[in-house]
């Protein structure tokens, strides 16, 4: 039996039930007459254990609701109560079977012995036919003889109906009437009706006026004491249920993982441009080896700024450069003689075509005029062997570029230059050294500065790249985050809409018995589902934009690093998003979450 004392409800401090008392008997049907907002239907979400803000009694079967835990208060619902909803609160995209069925799943009975159960109420009811459509296809009385065979499927001891026959004409409403008559034979059954006619089915009559419940004494009726199910939680797997969902609202999925991952995109294409400026650098300084290069003219203390430059673990390939006589330069039968060969800054000069020598090729870059004096076409002459003679020595050089200078001169690869050198002695004429790093340049040269030295380099116009490169980088970086800012903003809105509209389904499984653990679960698993179709979704755009980018001649430059984090950052930004937007769709109680 239900043994109501004292109870009170109030919304917004306004009493809806106000000191209700009355023991309802194990079986018999009960009509509850009265108003709109007089508290009906407050009444019946009570008794189901939908809603926990109230105070006084409720006891079923010597059992208090208000001293169950959530989880009990769950196998309360679903072992004891069947609800029938005024407005069905079916599930969309589910035919009238799977909705009969999401009560039978939440007990943990195998489809095996459900399925013939629920399509024998459904048979019962007059929806043989109907089984297999849509919820959207059928009309409102179908609907409700869905919502009143889903409520029969676990066979409760309670059947809370709330105005069931509203949407039926006469004769399916005595149908229905003469259905719940026949139940309330073994359980107890409270119909909530505005319908006098159906109310005299009813072995009693009770009217809510002022908060009160009024039906005249007590009057249980013949049947043995119940006692309360409390069976142990049955394992329901909700991976169907996530697939189902998912499968169900695919189109909206698709917009979600479309938004994230066209952000991700973006984000990635940003990377990829920051790439192929990186690489753009890279291949500058190949090309531009003689921008680690330093010039320091000697006058004195050649030997200290020797050995203070050695001592730098930034600074490699120090050696002293001296004045070279006599060298002789031979090619295609063309010979050039040049009495003084002095050293210069290679830093000091730009390159007209071709690259300066490189350590270990054995190359050789030459001035216009010198190189003009072996061919009028100077650039031609790349890739040309070039002979040098000197003090009886014979060098066999590739011409690897020609510098801008106006007068005659070469340059040779430092080791090329120092095995020249090997053996002399007497006054330096300068000193030359490389800067191991790029990013050093302009460090070795201020801190030479402080040192009192003059140094001809390019720490300016290095100083000059590198805050470019510093302005470009946090262009794409900015550029990027707010692109991906807005995917991700768009995409998160998209899915909290959504989210927002799951309030009845969700609501329902609470009060069909899923608990709290079970139904967050689902949206997880739904979530991650997401999260791979977005991954999925990122991988294709980026292989297009690759496609496209490559017909279009723009290469997509990406590290395997950053195409996987692309793709985990899609399945993060979907799982953080979701997270954030079902917290607090799954603690809504299911009272609140079936009015929203």
């Amino acid at each position: 039996m239900i043994a109501i004392q004292n109870l009170t409800k109030q919304y917004g401090g306004t009493p809806v039930l106000e000191n209700a008392a009355f023991t309802f008997p194990n079986q018999g049907l009960f009509c509850i007459l009265g108003p709109s907002g007089c508290g009906k239907t407050t009444l019946l979400n009570l008794l189901a254990g939908f809603d926990r803000d109230f105070s006084g009694e409720i006891s079923v079967n010597g059992t208090s609701l208000s001293g169950l835990s959530d989880r009990k208060l769950c196998a309360y619902r679903r072992d004891n109560i069947g609800f029938v909803f005024q407005s069905y609160h079916l599930l969309p995209g589910y035919s009238a079977l799977q909705n009969v069925l999401l009560a039978s799943e939440a007990a943990g009975v195998s489809p095996g012995e459900s399925r013939p159960k629920a399509q024998a109420l459904l048979e019962k009811l007059g929806l043989a036919q109907q089984a297999g459509k849509k919820i959207e296809t059928l009309s409102g009385g179908q609907k409700q003889r869905t919502a009143i065979a889903r409520a029969l499927m676990n066979d409760p001891a309670i059947l809370l109906a709330d105005e069931p026959t509203g949407a039926l004409d006469r004769a399916n409403a005595n149908q229905i009437m003469e259905l719940l008559k026949a139940l309330s034979r073994d359980r107890l059954v409270l119909v909530i009706t505005h319908d006098q006619k159906c109310a005299q089915y009813a072995d009693q009559i009770l009217t809510i006026t002022d908060g009160k419940l009024n039906g005249g004494e007590d009057t249980p009726l013949s049947g043995e004491p119940g006692t309360l199910k409390q069976k142990t939680a049955p394992k329901v797997s909700m991976g169907k249920r996530a697939i189902q969902n998912v499968r169900i609202r695919l189109l909206r999925c698709l917009a979600i993982a479309l938004a994230v991952s066209l952000g991700i995109l973006c984000f990635t294409l940003s990377l990829s441009s920051g790439n192929i400026i990186r690489q753009s650098i890279a291949d500058f300084e190949a090309k531009n080896t003689a921008y680690h290069n330093g010039y320091i003219r000697l006058s004195e203390n050649d030997q200290q700024i020797f050995q203070l430059l050695s001592q730098d673990s930034r600074i490699e390939k120090v050696y002293l450069q001296y004045v070279l006589s006599g060298v002789s330069l031979e090619m295609e039968g063309k010979t050039v003689e040049m009495e003084e060969k002095y050293p210069m800054a290679k830093a000091a000069e730009e390159m007209s075509y071709g690259v300066m020598p490189r350590t270990g090729k054995n190359e050789i870059a030459l001035s216009p005029s010198l190189a003009a004096q072996f061919s009028r076409d100077i650039q031609s002459l790349l890739g040309k062997t070039l002979r040098l003679s000197w003090k009886g020595q014979a060098y066999q050089l590739t011409v690897s570029g020609i510098f801008n200078a106006a007068y005659d001169d070469f340059f040779l690869s430092d080791d090329l230059e120092q095995s020249l050198y090997a053996g002399m002695s007497g006054k330096a004429y300068s000193l030359s050294y490389d800067v191991g790093e790029f990013q050093d340049i302009v460090k070795v040269s201020t801190w030479l500065e402080g040192q009192g030295i003059s140094s001809q380099n390019a720490a300016r116009q290095v100083a000059a790249f590198q805050t470019t490169f510093r302005n470009l980088n946090r262009l794409f970086f900015t550029i990027s985050l707010l692109i991906l800012g807005i995917g991700l903003f768009i995409s998160s809105i998209l899915l909290i809409k959504q989210q927002n509209t799951r309030y009845h389904e969700v609501g329902l499984m609470a009060a069909l018995g899923y608990g709290r653990g079970q139904i967050s679960t689902m949206i997880v698993l739904e979530n991650l589902l997401l999260s791979a179709i977005a991954a999925a979704a990122t991988l294709v755009l980026t292989g297009v934009s690759a496609l496209v980018g490559k017909a279009l001649g723009f290469d997509l430059v990406l590290t395997p690093w950053q195409a996987l984090g692309a793709v985990g950052l899609s399945c993060l930004a979907i799982l953080v998003i979701g997270f954030l937007a079902s917290h607090r769709l799954v603690h809504t109680q299911p009272a609140d979450a079936l009015r929203k």
